[in-house]
Order: C-alpha cells, then sequence, then structure tokens
C-alpha cells in the first residue's frame, strides 16, 4: 500500500472532480482518499462519493492505493488533487 498526504490548494470544482475519479477509474488498484480529521475514506473512483465531501481549499487528506499500479496510480490522483496537472 502506498501513502501520500495531500493539502488541496484551492477549492475543486465538479469538474475537477469528475476528472479525478475518471483517471482513478483507469487504474487497477483500490484507490481511497481519507479526510484529515474525518473516519470517512472515500472510494476515488466513485464522482458520487467525492461530491458528499467537496475538496476545498486547505483541506488536508490522505491518498492511499493498493494493488499492482499503486505507484503510478498514487502519484496520479496526488497531482490531480494538489493541482499541478491542470497548471501544464
Amino acid at each position: 500500500m502506498r501513502v501520500h498526504d495531500v493539502t488541496v490548494p484551492e477549492d475543486l470544482q465538479p469538474d475537477h472532480l469528475q476528472r479525478i475519479a475518471q483517471q482513478a477509474s483507469q487504474f487497477r488498484s483500490d484507490i481511497k482518499i481519507k479526510f484529515e480529521n474525518e473516519r470517512i475514506q472515500l472510494d476515488a473512483k466513485s464522482l458520487l462519493g467525492m461530491m458528499m465531501l467537496p475538496l476545498r481549499r486547505g483541506t488536508r487528506v490522505t491518498v492511499l492505493a493498493q494493488g499492482n499500479d499503486e505507484e503510478e496510480a498514487l502519484e496520479r490522483i496526488a497531482s490531480l488533487l494538489e493541482r499541478q496537472e491542470w497548471r501544464s
């Protein structure tokens, strides 16, 4: 299992969450997003689940990935959450 902590740099809108869910769905690994002060772990592949607890600026989350492609999955989803891929 791979783990990466992220502080969301700005509010993520529904289209950003949709892109994250679509990207996560391309991996075989299980990918979860755990909120810092919550006991909640969301499936990153579920747009509906992610929209229930919107990711706002300053939100601290942990991305967890487990499976054959966990390293690549973790890198991609963490990058999207940090908004690095939107800047390029």
